[in-house]
């Protein structure tokens, strides 16, 4: 196998995948970030690294954003938004934590595969990534893409973040190379 063969191939899926996103979805999403006091991000494996990497560019363009479980993340409250990935919207302590949110008057985004999941079902907001994920069953809904496991899920919802900040950045009137006026600068 030729890794520059199939980076190309993967590229394209990834491509194929971002088209099907719905992008009222995606405007519902970027109108509850809007109004949110703050914004919260969880997720679960390499999607939580994902959502890491979209708090990241929330703050750099200016909005509070936060990690759930991070020691200086500071209490959820009645207006804050919570931002879930899973690709399959069943893991059980990332319900547990939505519901939480809820019932101190949050509003709950979710990007899925799949709609009618747990979490799915508990969205104000919900943006459908069509990818696939090994840990579940092949299907109309979940064909089988060149790289493994939940991969195409992970870059696809990263991909999607790091563009649907463009739009927001520019409602700031946040130019996207000074970003780095907040990045990190003691590392």
């Amino acid at each position: 196998m030729e890794v520059t063969k199939t980076a190309a191939i993967a590229g394209m899926e990834i491509s194929e995948i971002e088209s099907r996103i719905d992008e009222k979805q995606l405007k519902q999403l970027m109108e509850k970030i809007r109004r949110a006091k703050k914004i919260y991000v969880c997720g679960a494996g390499r999607s939580l690294l994902m959502l890491r990497c979209f708090a990241m560019r929330l703050m750099h363009v200016g909005y509070d954003a936060y990690v759930v479980g991070d020691t200086t993340t500071p209490a959820f409250e009645e207006g804050d938004l919570l931002i879930v990935g899973t690709a399959s919207g069943e893991t059980t302590n990332l319900i547990s934590i939505a519901d939480r949110a809820k019932s101190y008057g949050g509003t709950i985004a979710v990007c899925s595969i799949f709609p009618e999941s747990s979490l799915g079902k508990r969205a104000d907001a919900f943006v459908r990534i069509p990818a696939y994920t090994d840990k579940l069953p092949e299907s109309d809904d979940n064909k089988k893409n060149i790289l493994p496991g939940g991969s195409m899920f992970e870059i696809s919802m990263l991909v999607l973040f790091d563009t649907m900040i463009m739009p927001l950045a520019e409602e700031k009137s946040v130019a996207t190379n000074t970003y780095f006026a907040r990045h990190a600068n003691l590392e």
